[in-house]
């Protein structure tokens, strides 16, 4: 049809109006009679006009109908499947079957779509292919209908039996999913009643007319999106599906280029990804209106992509929520001056009344901050399963209209302009989504190894909201670092409800009554807005880093370990950065190059530079700055220098060197005694400090190194004022007294055993004989073949076991600092004998590698200096 015959045609469908059509499916019908040939829904799979949409909802409601069998039962159908063309008409073929409609969004973790769902009561979903396997298992789901073989997809008649049912304008529609306080996500239904009002107010609100082609590039799951999708089909303009979630950001700027785009709706955080991708001066053609809403939308970010839209186009800032969908917008044209900071959230929708309110119910002056309230006399939503929470947010006021109370504060300007300031409760905007911090805080206290939790918003360098968690860990256990939580978080929740940051605490400050202070919790550290990757190797590593941090953005200037990465989080690192650059760097690369940036020039140097011996690859330098004593640190049987990393942080002002064992991470052949080992470390140590006291820290097997060094140092004339020894487990040699006898201390029937199997640490897993026997055969490789980090750490510390069997250590005189954790179970009267000198001794809440782990760290920290302050270092 060419445009003058759709123009004809279209003016024979009337303005839809308030009250108006009864529900969604009437008005869509009336559309199809009128429009029958006009594009209705576009996007990768196909396209459909609104008579075959029509007569495709209608026949795949028949089969729904069928599908639940009973006439009376309205309960939520779910939608399972990614947004495009099919999905969407299964979306309103939900809705004309008389059921509300749950689409479940397809990158939530499996376990927040059980939860909905079972929330829901939801007994049939309707799933594509690719979802169809997560669908068979999810609870209460008693039949799950191919969306492939429904009529929205093949176009087959429905079945001739099913009745459609009759639906009244207060009947449920669309049922949503927002964070709920409670621990459980809250349901909100909208009904038919609010669908058609929100359409007429968003089509008013818009401009939308026939010949639109609206993108719809927001999750369907969530509110925002029927606040487009509804005006447009509503109105019979064209609805052009895409998740740029799924499908990427260069085919969204492609379709908004070349889709003959008029209107879309997308947050902030997006515009500003498309600014980034679209060429300077670049225009898009045909878009006329482009809104954002879902979060704060800020100025320099407006002026930079209104360049990319044309003299006529039309930037609209909104705002909604999910219990009133849109209700106020603000428009700046290329031509407008564009406010400073926060871009205001403007005027009120048609069928909206926005006031500012105090603590009574009561009106405010303009200027003066209250709570926010949104009235019409078309709310008719309400919370699902939830009536209590439904009073507390809806009034019925005396003249029929009826307020919502969003929990936000805000102001009005002299001439009505809505000003938000943020939630006056604890619920938070995140990347525009609502969410409870009680329910990010259930999820963490649903961790192993999280004994307490609390989650409150702050914010970010540019104004923005973000979560912060912070969290004590079970000190009898492996302790988390702060990327593993935010990992194992992201496996139970959406992203935007993972904490950006999370500070580990060794307890929880509380009230007398015993509720958590919040007024005492730590400050957060301080992390600056991320500085933009310059070059090439940066922009691939920010890219490698992010994901394993499970961060948005790295800065060029932050630090792997510092933003929370273990042990574990450094191999996959490496791992990523070897496979992408074909360059293979180790742990002590990035412990001396911790930024993005000096890891980046690192591989770069690695990448034009042949390949040089390693002159000491048994030494890492931590830190090489600071006026007071230096520091060298001792790793225990095959872990790295860089696990004193974090220790090395909290130190005051101290240069902090880190030694491993040879072999581990340079090509050499191992020391096959503590003596040996110990003579390398202190030629190296000499080398990097020649002269001036040292304080020596070791952890595990380190501490005998640490101990021998000292002795050896000690003869040279050089001052060691403090020894620190960090969960040692003593060698069966230390075990035996000089003169033969038992002392009254476990019996030597003890020591034999122990020098059958030493332990340098905790006790591990046993693996089969054919694993031992393979590990006991690839010593004899150790430090000349190079194994997987995996096989390279077990066979080093398999060494490190044989290293302390057979050694003998002798007594130190000199200051020592012994640190004990739960873990280990050495007789603690062995020790005085080993250090007779002055022996302070710490005991620790936690476990071996805890020890050197946030939170248990800093007071690590603080014992060491407090002590070698005492030794006047």
């Amino acid at each position: 049809m060419d445009d003058e015959g759709r123009e004809r045609t279209a003016t024979a469908l009337t303005p839809l109006e308030v009250p108006g059509p009864a529900n969604v499916v009437e008005r869509l019908a009336e559309v199809a009679r009128c429009l029958p040939d006009r594009v209705a829904l576009d996007s990768w799979d196909g396209a459909l006009t609104y008579a075959e949409l029509d007569r495709r909802v209608r026949a795949t409601a028949g089969e729904l109908v069928r599908a639940v069998g009973d006439p009376e039962d309205r309960t939520p159908i779910a939608l399972y499947a990614e947004q495009n063309t099919t999905s969407v008409a299964a979306f309103l073929a939900v809705i004309a079957a008389g059921h509300p409609c749950v689409v479940l969004d397809v990158l939530l973790p499996e376990a927040r779509v059980a939860q909905i769902a079972a929330q829901a009561g939801v007994r049939v979903l309707v799933a594509d292919r690719a979802h169809r396997p997560a669908s068979v298992g999810l609870p209460g789901i008693e039949t799950v209908l191919a969306l492939e073989d429904l009529p929205v997809a093949t176009g087959k008649p429905g079945p001739d039996d099913a009745t459609l049912p009759e639906l009244d304008p207060d009947d449920a529609a669309v049922l949503v999913f927002t964070s709920g306080s409670t621990g459980v996500p809250k349901g909100f239904v909208y009904t038919h009643r609010s669908a058609v009002t929100s359409a007429d107010a968003g089509i008013r609100a818009m401009g939308l007319t026939g010949s639109d082609r609206v993108a719809l590039v927001l999750p369907y799951a969530f509110a925002a999106a029927d606040m487009i999708l509804f005006p447009t089909l509503l109105q019979g303009a064209t609805l052009v599906v895409l998740d740029p979630r799924v499908r990427g950001l260069d085919e969204l700027v492609g379709l908004l280029r070349d889709g003959r785009i008029t209107v879309t709706l997308c947050s902030p955080a997006l515009m500003r990804a498309i600014t980034a991708v679209l060429r300077p001066g670049e225009l898009i053609p045909a878009l006329r209106r482009f809104m954002t809403g879902g979060e704060k939308s800020y100025g320099r970010d407006v002026a930079a992509f209104l360049p990319h839209l044309g003299p006529e186009a039309c930037y609209a800032n909104g705002v909604g929520a999910t219990e009133a969908l849109a209700f106020a917008s603000f428009e700046i044209r290329p031509s407008d001056r564009v406010p400073d900071g926060i871009v205001p959230l403007g005027w009120p929708y048609p069928h909206q009344t926005i006031e500012v309110l105090d603590d009574d119910g009561r009106p405010v002056p303009p200027g003066t901050i209250g709570l926010l309230a949104v009235t019409s006399a078309h709310h008719s939503g309400y919370y699902w399963g939830d009536p209590e929470r439904t009073a507390a947010r809806f009034e019925d006021l005396p003249d029929g209209r009826r307020r919502f109370q969003t929990g936000d504060k805000a102001r009005l300007d002299e001439d009505g302009c809505l000003h938000l300031l943020g939630r006056s409760d604890d619920s938070v905007k995140i990347r525009g989504y609502l969410v409870e911090p009680g329910e990010v805080e259930a999820a963490l206290l649903a961790l192993p190894e999280v004994v307490d939790a609390v989650v409150r918003a702050r914010a970010t360098e540019r104004g923005a909201e973000r979560l912060v968690a912070w969290v004590v860990p079970d000190a009898s256990g492996t302790i988390p670092s702060p990327a593993g939580l935010r990992a194992a978080l992201s496996r139970a929740l959406p992203d935007w409800m993972v904490p950006r940051d999370v500070v580990l605490m060794e307890t929880m400050p509380r009230t007398e009554r015993g509720k958590i202070d919040v007024t005492r919790l730590p400050p957060v550290p301080e992390r600056g807005e991320p500085v933009t990757p310059i070059t090439g190797t940066e922009a691939v590593l920010a890219g490698i880093w992010a994901p394993i941090l499970h961060l948005d953005r790295v800065g060029r200037d932050e630090s792997f370990t510092a933003l929370g990465g273990d042990s574990l989080a450094v191999e996959e690192m490496l791992a990523a950065v070897a496979a992408q650059t074909g360059l293979s760097l180790r742990t002590a690369d990035l412990a001396e190059h911790p930024t993005l940036a000096d890891f980046a020039a690192a591989l770069d140097r690695a990448r034009t530079s042949p390949a040089t011996p390693d002159r000491h690859g048994t030494l890492v330098r931590l830190r090489s700055t600071g006026t007071r004593t230096p520091v060298f640190c001792f790793a225990g049987a095959g872990a790295v220098g860089a696990v004193f990393e974090p220790l090395a942080r909290a130190l005051d002002d101290r240069p902090v060197y880190a030694f491993q064992m040879q072999g581990l991470e340079n090509r050499g052949v191992p020391d096959w005694t503590v003596a040996a080992a110990a003579r390398r470390y202190v030629r190296v140590l000499e080398e990097a400090v020649p002269t001036g006291p040292v304080l020596l820290v070791g952890h595990s097997l380190g501490g005998l190194y640490a101990l021998k060094v000292a002795q050896l140092l000690n003869r040279r004339g050089r001052r060691v004022p403090l020894l620190t020894i960090l969960d040692t487990y003593l060698p069966p040699a230390a075990k035996q007294p000089a003169d033969g006898g038992h002392d009254g201390l476990p019996t030597p029937l003890g020591v034999l055993q122990a020098r059958r199997q030493m332990q340098v640490g905790p006790s591990q897993a046993a693996g089969s004989r054919r694993e031992l026997w393979q590990t006991r055969a690839r010593l004899l490789a150790a430090g000349v073949r190079p194994y997987d980090p995996g096989t390279q750490g077990q066979v080093f510390f398999e060494l490190g076991a044989r290293v302390a069997r057979f050694h003998r250590p002798e007594p130190w005189p000199g200051r020592t600092l012994l640190v004990v954790s739960e873990e280990n179970d050495d007789d603690p009267r062995w020790w005085p004998r080993l250090f007779p000198g002055e022996l302070t001794v710490e005991h620790v809440r936690t476990d071996h590698f805890g020890l050197l782990r946030p939170p248990f760290v800093q007071q690590l920290a603080r014992v060491v200096e407090s002590v070698a302050e005492r030794a006047s270092d």
